[in-house]
C-alpha cells in the first residue's frame, strides 16, 4: 500500500514539474509572452501621446471654425485668411518675403 502511494506521489510530482516548466517556457516563447506585454505597453504610451497631439490640433481647428462661423465672426481672422489664401493686400501695404 505504501509503495503504490509512493509511486502515485512521484507521478503527481513529475506532472506538476512538467506543467510548471511548460507554463514557464510558454510565458517567454509564444505570442502572449512577457516581452510582448512590455512592447504593447510602450506602443500604448506612444499612441497616447499621438492622440493627445491630435486632440489638441482638433481643438485648435474647432476654435478656428467657430471663429469663422456666422454666429461669431472674427474679422481679424477672416482678414488673415483672405490675405493668406487669396493673396489680397491693402493699397497702402507691401509684402516683405
Amino acid at each position: 500500500m505504501f509503495k503504490s502511494f509512493r509511486i502515485l506521489e512521484s507521478v503527481i510530482f513529475f506532472i506538476c514539474v512538467i506543467l510548471c516548466l511548460y507554463f514557464l517556457l510558454a510565458s517567454f516563447s509564444e505570442e502572449f509572452d512577457v516581452s510582448k506585454k512590455y512592447q504593447l505597453l510602450s506602443k500604448e504610451k506612444i499612441l497616447t501621446k499621438k492622440l493627445g497631439k491630435i486632440i489638441s490640433e482638433r481643438e485648435k481647428l474647432n476654435n478656428k471654425i467657430h471663429r469663422l462661423s456666422d454666429t461669431a465672426l472674427d474679422l481679424e481672422l477672416l482678414d488673415q485668411q483672405a490675405r493668406k489664401i487669396l493673396g489680397l493686400i491693402g493699397e497702402q501695404e507691401f509684402i516683405v518675403y
